[in-house]
């Protein structure tokens, strides 16, 4: 294991700028995921660790080592891609077994066999040590990709999107799996993916980039529920947050918030009043998460509600998304499946207003995080 820091690493392919000025530290043992869109520069960042790609500026640091001037097979680093890379006349004892005989690697056979017996019991798939990769399922041939990662007892395991392609039942399961065999193994691990619920159920930490720039890094609680800016509150969650633009005013020595296309009427609570009198903004932009607007029968005083018009309703299996307008703007919540609705037909949704999240117009940055 081993700690890895990123000091203010740029990287650029002609004009394009895939890392900017990127500070990163992941700390020895733990389990970070980096997420963030198509183009964000995750991979670039991966490649950058691992010593196949070089920063035109900063330090990369693996343990207490600068490794800028090492070549990538001097840094101890493995990497597992989304493609499974495995050889296909190999069997899966041979595929575990090709990166210890790499030149340079000083291994017996007995040192050999009792490393890739030990790594396959790790991922269980000791009873497919003879087959070849043909005969195996996606999941079995992702957790032998993982295996030739392993074997090589690597400082730190970069993996770059590993489940991405398989199907949603599969994506599932292999979930679940990499976060057993991360409580098993003790390796520093770099995940990257676009999957938000990868990020929310696997690692320590998560640390969301977007066009090379990082946005934000915490628990994945932290992020999801204190959101440093709009683009990490948007890319969490399915269905997105709703987004709001409103402007402000005082009511009875309280806050209200007017949407700017009216329809849209939110009292708020001391808290939330003190910290917005603090930034001097006359408009803001409201972030209320889907299952913080409850669909209501009856209204009742004190309590804040919005009124529209059912645009669509969805069943999913186990849940209702309901997506309802107010003055031409359309709003998306989460609801029991119990529920029905008819298209057109009027709605009274009830807001948290202690859940609510403020966003700066300007800057997009969260007023809630200093």
């Amino acid at each position: 294991m081993a700690k890895v820091k990123l000091e203010n690493i740029t990287k650029t392919f002609g004009n394009v700028v895939a890392v900017n000025n990127l500070s990163l530290e992941i700390e020895d043992g733990e389990f970070m995921v980096l997420l963030g869109p198509s183009g964000a520069g995750k991979t670039t960042t991966l490649k950058l660790i691992s010593g196949n790609e070089t920063p035109e500026k900063g330090l990369i640091y693996i343990g207490n080592r600068i490794v800028n001037p090492l070549e990538p097979q001097q840094r101890n680093v493995a990497m597992a891609f989304e493609s499974y890379a495995l050889y296909p006349h190999f069997t899966v004892y041979e595929n575990l077994a090709f990166p210890l005989k790499a030149p340079g690697r000083n291994y017996s056979t007995q040192q050999i066999d009792n490393r890739v017996k030990e790594v396959a019991e790790l991922l269980n798939i000791t009873p497919l040590l003879s087959r070849a990769p043909a005969h195996l399922s996606g999941g079995q041939r992702q957790r032998v990709s993982l295996g030739r990662a392993l074997v090589r007892d690597p400082d730190i395991l970069l993996l770059d999107e590993p489940i991405s392609h398989l199907d949603a039942k599969l994506r599932h399961r292999m979930r679940a799996e990499f976060k057993a065999i991360s409580s098993r193994i003790k390796t520093t691990i770099l995940y990257v993916t676009h999957d938000y619920l990868e990020a929310m159920s696997l690692p320590d930490r998560v640390a969301i980039i977007d066009h090379g720039t990082l946005h934000q890094v915490g628990s994945p609680e932290d992020v999801f529920r204190r959101p440093a800016n709009i683009f990490v509150a948007s890319l969490l969650g399915q269905p997105k947050i709703n987004l709001i633009k409103c402007r402000i005013s005082t009511e009875d020595g309280k806050i209200c918030f007017t949407g700017l296309n009216g329809g849209v009427r939110l009292l708020t609570n001391d808290y939330i009043r003190d910290r917005v009198l603090k930034t001097n903004l006359d408009h803001v932009i409201i972030g209320i998460r889907p299952f913080n607007m409850i669909p209501v029968d009856e209204v009742h005083e004190n309590e804040t509600i919005i009124s529209g018009k059912v645009y669509v309703y969805e069943r999913l299996g186990t849940r209702g998304i309901l997506t309802f307008s107010v003055e031409n703007q359309n709003f998306d919540l989460i609801t029991p499946i119990s529920m029905d609705f008819k298209i057109d037909a009027p709605v009274n949704v009830k807001i948290d207003v202690n859940e609510i999240m403020i966003f700066d117009p300007t800057t997009e940055k969260n007023i809630f995080i200093d």
